[in-house]
């Protein structure tokens, strides 16, 4: 039987008492520290945050509403939606700002210097790729199994047509269709997307909705050449931009000259009526035929979309960051405030990472103000502009100092106990506060396995080297030799597979040996097999080796210089004892 959240609560409470101000610990559940204690220090910031987030998004004891207010809030967006109506705005300088973001939304697809539109059949065409997760009536989530081995399911039948001639372009890629298009056939249609639930936090779960196939290859070129757009047009790479807006966050939350603001259900809150009004009609038409005009329910009932996209649509994060670095470049513009963008190593002065967005502080209110007006909605309790905090692409700030609380979302098995052990011991390193009865509690109910402090969280228990106690060493190298968890990856091996009349431990997929090599050629095969998306992950022991153990890797590491060198010398040992 695993740890008890209960009694987990409850002496992570009793750790974090001495730390706190004198306050009913029921407030701080329900209320912003910022709120109530304007004048506290940064680390009873992090000791109310901590308590407050512990178990905030625990899914093993889900509340049963939550799938319910999530489709609430899914029908409440796809409805506002529906409502939207332009209105004029009622000031000057918001009219101005709002104009000059709808001009540099269509700039943004123009192509210089013929001012035609980049976003055309033949780029679109030549990005066709499947994402990772699941797609409807797909045999799998893998690239084998959505390109040489599923149905081509999709709502509109010029998708097929599209990748058919894509297909055609390459012999190996032409051969792998001809044989997935004699087992099952050309085009399947589907009305539009299935909506399921994952988890979000105990109380409300999220929505997500299922693509058909060919929605989500086409969905995926349009959102790869949307992300090389951001980066020429904006200097947006979405790859390093969480760092940049946690650096603006950091310094807004040190000298508040920048405010951050967050957005509630942003993804399926874009509607078609403002796409219909501020976007190329070329465009626009991409965005119509990609998308799906229907979703189905997890009851079968049939909803008419009127929002553009939904999460798991592939355009959807990179359309909505075009549309809010519009509405910020326009705010600028408006309020002749220096635009710095950031492009390569350059921080900028705003920031945009899908519905994170960073403005300067005078900028605030008007930025605001225009989201509003193209139908979007503030979160208020996650939107900071006053005060010595803020937050931004999973890092929160007070007075510059990182505050982010730890979060527990399943206790079952022991994968799940090590990594919060791993996550306590360096929070309490970084803000130099222990918790010895919170990581001791969850200590019982796991087989202390010493692992370097490098491994990863699942691995083990990461301690110093003088807390491992006595392992043994390799003969040859030297090196300290150490138990650790791996997982088991699900693998389809496809080692002489070619040979086969079918593939082994993979009952009933399609044998489709072309598929088999254009899967390897793409990158999509590793160490000669395909890895298959678990639901359920197992792991195994394995013998690992050590070259060396007490190491701290800037890059990588959670852990501030100063904070290793506590979680070295003090903290681990302080919490987890005597073992």
């Amino acid at each position: 039987m695993g740890p008890c959240p209960r009694v987990l609560f409850s002496n992570l409470a009793c750790d974090l008492s001495g730390f706190l101000p004198t306050v009913d610990w029921a407030d701080l559940v329900s209320s912003s520290p910022l709120d109530r204690w304007p004048e506290v220090s940064p680390t009873q910031v992090a000791c109310i945050q901590l308590r407050n987030s512990i178990l905030k998004k625990f899914q093993d004891e889900k509340s049963n509403e939550a799938d319910a207010k999530a489709l609430e809030k899914f029908l409440e967006a796809n409805d506002k939606c529906r409502s939207f109506t332009y209105k004029e705005p009622s000031s000057t300088i918001a009219a101005i700002a709002l104009g000059e973001a709808e001009v540099c939304f269509r700039t943004f697809f123009e192509r210089v210097p013929s001012q035609l539109t980049w976003l055309d059949y033949e780029s679109i065409q030549d990005n066709l790729l499947p994402g990772p997760g699941a797609s409807l009536q797909a045999t799998g989530d893998s690239f084998y199994h959505k390109i040489a081995a599923s149905p081509m399911t999709g709502t509109q039948r010029s998708l097929f047509l599209l990748y058919r001639r894509e297909a055609a372009k390459y012999p190996l890629w032409d051969e792998t269709e001809k044989i997935r298009f004699d087992h099952f056939g050309g085009f399947v249609a589907e009305r539009g997307n299935r909506l399921s639930y994952v988890p979000k936090t105990t109380e409300v779960s999220r929505t997500i909705c299922t693509e058909p196939l060919l929605n989500m290859l086409v969905q995926k070129g349009i959102g790869c050449l949307l992300e090389e757009g951001l980066k020429k047009r904006f200097g947006i790479d979405l790859s390093t931009q969480p760092s940049k807006n946690q650096q603006l966050a950091r310094i807004g939350s040190s000298w508040g000259s920048f405010g951050t603001i967050d957005l509630s259900s942003a993804s399926d809150s874009i509607s078609m009526a403002l796409l219909e009004r501020i976007c190329p009609p070329d465009v626009l038409r991409w965005f119509r035929e990609s998308r799906s005009p229907v979703t189905t329910l997890p009851n079968g009932e049939e909803v008419t979309l009127h929002m553009v996209s939904s999460m798991g649509n592939a355009f959807t994060f990179p359309l909505q960051t075009i549309l809010f670095s519009s509405i910020v470049v326009g705010v600028y513009r408006a309020l002749d405030l220096e635009l710095v963008y950031p492009r390569g190593d350059c921080l900028g002065n705003f920031a945009v990472f899908g519905d994170d967005i960073i403005v300067r502080r005078e900028a605030y209110d008007l930025v605001c103000h225009c989201l509003q007006h193209w139908g979007f909605t503030v979160n208020a309790d996650k939107s900071f502009n006053n005060g010595p905090f803020r937050e931004s692409c999973g890092a929160d700030f007070y007075s510059g100092h990182e505050v982010r609380g730890i979060y527990c979302q399943s206790l079952k098995s022991k994968q799940d106990v090590y990594s919060l052990i791993n996550r306590l011991n360096v929070w309490s390193a970084n803000h130099e506060v222990p918790l010895p009865l919170t990581i001791r509690y969850l200590m019982e109910h796991v087989k202390f396995l010493p692992v370097p402090p490098w491994e990863s969280d699942i691995a083990g228990v990461k301690v110093p080297l003088k807390l491992a106690g006595n392992l043994k060493e390799d003969r040859d190298t030297r090196s300290i030799l150490y138990l650790r968890y791996v997982p088991n990856a699900k693998k389809i091996s496809l080692v002489n597979v070619g040979m086969l009349s079918r593939i082994p431990r993979a009952r009933g997929l399609l044998h489709n040996a072309p598929g088999i090599l254009l899967t390897a050629v793409s990158g999509y095969a590793k160490d000669g097999a395909i890895i298959e998306r678990q639901r359920r992950v197992r792991f195994t022991k394995r013998v690992s080796i050590a070259p060396c153990w007490d190491y701290w890797d800037s890059w990588t590491s959670k852990l501030s210089l100063s904070g290793w060198h506590r979680w070295e010398t003090t903290y681990v040992g302080l919490n987890v004892g005597n073992v």
